[in-house]
């Protein structure tokens, strides 16, 4: 039977012009791996840092997407610091009970807000029948020492509760000077011993061959799930249909880049971030 020629529906409703989708790469793998490292070895905390607009919060949104599937009793909350977090402790705990979707965040004492996301904490964890919660905290050098005694106080009650947190704190490289001043005191040691034992560099593309995998998935992954229209063909059809893949094509953006630095003088070897391929593709789709 030959495959329709006529796209399924509107370029403007498709996951690539609005950013609705997910590819994997090296750096995420890495990440990936580490995080599950970390969960079955009994490591209660690490650090991930990269830097800004390197593609950090997509990469939790892909972990937390293969830990569902991965380790289906764990509990898992993802936490996003705003700029100047407060230093309000019911501002933070109406904040977590947000993350945790609780229908009440903003309303009840400190204390109420505190007990209120324990419990809710708590719930979470049971409905997966498990006993362990991971938590992902996005710009996390947003975090003043106020927020991580909250966060201890939050992993003592679960240890109580018989639930394990483990904590994965991604954010920008100036994270780690956070994690040199707490070593350097008694009273903040712990915060390094409980959230801060591992760390990470989450890099960049730094080589054609870490292209190949990104631009490959693009080649695969279809939409409307079902149909034979992946994102390459949808976009490029004729070309698609005569042979064209884009994972094959990773020397060729890879070139694209290197010249565009040595044009720009740069000192410094080449990383790629992946924001800027994600737009590059989106740039040369075609409609």
């Amino acid at each position: 039977m030959l495959r329709p020629t006529t796209r399924p529906l509107a370029p403007d409703a498709h996951p690539l012009l609005n950013k609705g989708y997910m590819v994997p790469t090296p750096s995420i793998g890495a990440m990936y791996m580490r995080i599950l490292r970390c969960v079955r070895h009994g490591v209660s905390g690490a650090i991930i840092y990269g830097h800004t607009r390197w593609g950090k919060t997509y990469a939790i949104r892909y972990c937390v997407r293969l830990l569902r599937e991965e380790l289906p009793r764990s509990a898992i909350l993802h936490v996003g610091m705003p700029q100047n977090p407060s230093r309000s402790e019911g501002l933070f705990f109406g904040m977590l009970l947000a993350a945790a979707r609780h229908d009440r965040p903003d309303s009840g004492s400190a204390l109420q807000r505190r007990f209120r996301l324990y419990n809710r904490l708590a719930e979470m964890v049971e409905r997966v029948s498990g006993k362990s919660l991971i938590v992902f905290v996005d710009e996390a050098q947003r975090l003043e020492i106020e927020h991580y005694e909250w966060l201890r106080d939050v992993q003592d009650e679960l240890e109580r509760r018989g639930v394990r947190m483990y904590t994965f704190l991604i954010g920008q490289p100036g994270i780690l000077n956070r994690k040199t001043s707490f070593r350097q005191s008694i009273d903040t040691s712990q915060i390094v011993s409980r959230f801060m034992i591992e760390e990470m560099r989450f890099e960049g593309f730094r080589s054609a061959a870490d292209l190949e995998v990104p631009l490959s998935a693009y080649d695969e992954s279809v939409f409307p799930e079902g149909s034979d229209w992946t994102f390459t063909r949808f976009f490029f059809q004729r070309a698609y249909d005569a042979g064209f893949r884009l994972g094959g094509q990773n020397e060729l953006v890879w070139d694209a880049f290197s010249e565009a630095h040595r044009r720009a003088r740069f000192d410094f070897t080449m990383e790629l971030p992946m924001i800027r391929i994600v737009n590059y593709v989106s740039d040369k789709s075609f409609v």
